[in-house]
């Protein structure tokens, strides 16, 4: 059965829970280790022996199209010495290779030679393929457990959402996908998903930005483990979008909209408990997710996708989501106040982005 929240649930975690390296190691042994992260897109490796490696928890895993055109999931380590088999993402051919001492296994896992196998009195090769771990595909994003035969079942996770309108697919509407930006953030991950869920802050700190909404008109729907956003600012009717961000884009003369995501109904901000944040709109969708990495440190990796536009000028496309970071960069190399009227033209958002990078 899915998972669902306590009806009596702890609103406060001690200090330690977001300074402790002891409780960051419960969290990767207990929480980390047994629950479902995004790995990428399903059409991120379309060809046999395409690869792409990550870590969840203490786990470095490798995820791998086989020679029968099926997704599959591994603990990315040589069962010989535990060498690293992968690194990064790319094409291995038609089959993984130590580095090590050149073990040789099929992109099935099974391992399939070694070098000098006469050395080794007994070798039993069916029981010496590379673990497995499990994998589980929702609209197209690829998740994966370290656990081959995980505690909560994949299809337990993420049935809630079933309930859930979802945004739009990412290849139905032809859009372009920006390179993925990675950003090391001081602060434990915890803290990073508590501000993403509060809704309190939006109207203050984010008053010129995001512009609201006001608290009453946050909503959040519970779908077992995980959590969609909606602002009911426009007569209770749930949208994904602040109407202040709606208005200063009509003020800069708009941007091009994703075919079938103008209507209302889905949410504007989707927490697949406990790393991933999907976050859609009618402009664009991001993937985003957390990598814990010390107790007071977590690297977010997100990647956006837009339809193809006058977004799509070389640089443009490729900015990080937040184009305030770039504004606030830009006025403390210049000591000139950002404001939305300094972007009112087009052109001038792939400006200001290329001078603070160049800066």
């Amino acid at each position: 059965m899915p998972y669902k929240f306590s009806d009596n649930p702890r609103q406060q975690l001690p200090k330690e829970a977001y300074t402790s390296q002891e409780w960051l190691r419960r969290e990767q042994e207990n929480l980390f280790a047994k629950t479902w992260r995004f790995g990428c897109m399903e059409f991120d490796l379309p060809q046999a022996g395409d690869f792409q490696t990550l870590k969840i928890g203490n786990f470095p895993i490798a995820i791998i199209r086989d020679a029968n055109n099926i997704l599959r999931a591994y603990h990315n380590l040589c069962r010989h010495r535990g060498t690293e088999l992968l690194e990064g993402k790319g094409n291995v051919g038609k089959t993984i290779v130590c580095p090590y001492h050149r073990w040789t296994y099929m992109l099935d896992g099974r391992l399939r030679d070694l070098p000098n196998a006469d050395h080794f009195k007994e070798i039993d090769k069916p029981n010496l393929g590379l673990k497995e771990a499990s994998i589980g595909i929702f609209k197209e994003m690829v998740f994966i457990n370290p656990s081959p035969n995980p505690e909560l079942s994949f299809e337990d996770w993420i049935s809630p959402l079933h309930g859930a309108e979802w945004p739009h697919k990412i290849t139905e509407n032809k859009l372009k996908a920006g390179k993925e930006f990675v950003y090391r953030i001081k602060c434990n991950w915890k803290v990073f998903y508590e501000n993403a869920i509060d809704g309190y802050h939006l109207v203050y700190l984010h008053e010129n930005t995001l512009g609201g909404p006001k608290p009453e008109k946050n909503e959040w729907d519970i779908h077992g483990l995980n959590m969609v956003w909606y602002s009911t600012e426009r007569d209770e009717i749930r949208n994904r979008i602040p109407v202040f961000v709606e208005e200063q884009v009509a003020k800069m003369g708009g941007a091009k909209e994703i075919p079938g995501a103008e209507q209302p109904g889905y949410g504007g901000v989707y927490m697949l408990f406990p790393t991933t944040i999907v976050t859609p709109s009618k402009w664009s969708l991001t993937i985003s997710h957390m990598e814990p990495i010390s107790p007071d440190e977590t690297i977010l990796r997100a990647r956006t996708w837009v339809p193809s536009s006058w977004f799509d000028m070389e640089g443009a496309l490729n900015m990080p989501l937040d184009m305030t970071s770039h504004l606030v960069r830009y006025s403390q190399k210049t000591g000139r106040k950002p404001r939305w009227k300094q972007v009112t033209f087009k052109r001038r958002i792939y400006g200001y982005a290329k001078r603070c990078r160049d800066r």
